[in-house]
């Protein structure tokens, strides 16, 4: 019962995270740029190399948002990005540009009890950030199955509290 409460607790906040990032941005504020799928380059890279490996049960979804941060950011831009994938392994790299961070997000599509995620994250060839999660029992309406990260700056493999 302890593994099921801790699942559903890190699901509500990773869904607290996504409303209050919807709610700080604002339907007046631009939306930036969006993509169907995950680059290999963004923007001019340059500041490093992100690494993402994922496994899956079943079908999923991988979303990785990037949003620049900092004072040099004169006019910040900002990329959602997302790709379907089938179950099975897969993976990203991706090069990144200075002062940018965002949310790494796998989600189950339509996951099942029984169903599992788990990933790994590097950058420079070193692990910054490591889950995997399986689910115990049917979702409830309106709940999702997923893991995510924050981070401040992708380049430097810092984990921020989004």
């Amino acid at each position: 019962m302890g593994r099921g409460i801790k699942s559903l607790a890190k699901t509500l906040a990773g869904l607290a995270l996504v409303l209050a990032w919807w709610t700080l941005r604002g339907p007046g504020e631009p939306a930036g740029v969006s993509a169907n799928r995950i680059p290999g380059v963004v923007w001019e890279g340059g500041a490093g190399k992100l690494t993402i490996r994922t496994e899956s049960s079943g079908p999923a979804q991988m979303r990785v948002s990037f949003s620049e941060e900092g004072e040099d950011a004169m006019a910040p831009r900002s990329l959602e990005t997302w790709e379907d994938v089938p179950a099975g392994s897969h993976s990203w790299t991706i090069e990144v540009p200075p002062s940018t961070g965002g949310y790494v997000e796998l989600s189950a599509t339509s996951p099942h009890p029984g169903d599992r995620l788990r990933w790994t994250i590097e950058v420079g060839g070193h692990t910054v950030d490591e889950q995997s999660d399986t689910l115990d029992q049917p979702l409830e309406q309106g709940y999702g199955f997923f893991l995510q990260s924050y981070f401040d700056d992708y380049a430097s493999g810092s984990l921020g509290e989004g």
